[in-house]
């Protein structure tokens, strides 16, 4: 009879153990998720254009400063103004390498500023939430103030980091993350590492 209840006390001591096994091997998995979520680094291509405003304009030859500083840029193919809107829609270069900064540094090298800025790249089912990270072509981007989704196909953002909107959007916007780049707009310790290393990060919304 000792052996038998000695059995039975072994067999679910091993049962508990295979089940504190497996409840260790969910929460593994949740938390390898939730980390895959906030850094996801995507094979996506390059960014195929560009729709800007510009702020400080007077007259048409103020639009045509910036027309004329953006088109000089290497990575720029083609410029569309609005000059009623101070809008410019910008499509760029096949296989050659888009830095944001350098578009708003035109404009303001042109004696301007950026009221509001967006970027539209190729997406391949690439999960995004607030506070996720991803690497797109060649840049860092942080989201914010996003649901859980994927996206896929042609997708505009937003470019909410200081210099490319309002001061009172900034503000709101930077309300959706506790992490200090948002401050900076460089990559921190808040930040995850990825293959790109440090430096410059976007802060994007949809």
């Amino acid at each position: 009879m000792i052996k038998h209840t000695t059995s039975w006390m072994n067999a679910a001591n091993t049962i508990g153990k295979i089940k504190s096994n497996s409840t260790k091997i969910k929460e593994m998995k949740k938390i390898l998720f939730i980390v895959m979520l906030l850094w996801s680094v995507p094979g996506i291509g390059q960014i195929k254009s560009a729709s800007l405003t510009a702020s400080g304009l007077t007259c048409s030859m103020c639009s045509k400063a910036i027309y004329k500083a953006l088109l000089k840029m290497p990575s720029v193919k083609d410029v569309t103004v609005d000059i009623e809107k101070s809008k410019y829609d910008i499509k760029f270069k096949e296989n050659v390498p888009v830095v944001i900064d350098d578009i708003k540094n035109a404009v303001t090298d042109a004696g301007f500023s950026v009221a509001s800025m967006q970027v539209t790249a190729n997406f391949d089912h690439v999960a995004v939430a607030n506070d996720a990270h991803i690497a797109l072509a060649g840049s860092n981007f942080h989201f914010l103030g996003v649901a859980d989704q994927t996206l896929d196909g042609d997708r505009a953002l937003t470019v909410v980091d200081k210099n490319y909107l309002s001061a009172k959007d900034f503000k709101k916007y930077s309300k959706y993350t506790q992490m200090k780049c948002v401050e900076t707009g460089m990559m921190a310790s808040c930040c995850a590492k990825n293959s790109l290393g440090g430096g410059r990060i976007y802060h994007v919304t949809l």
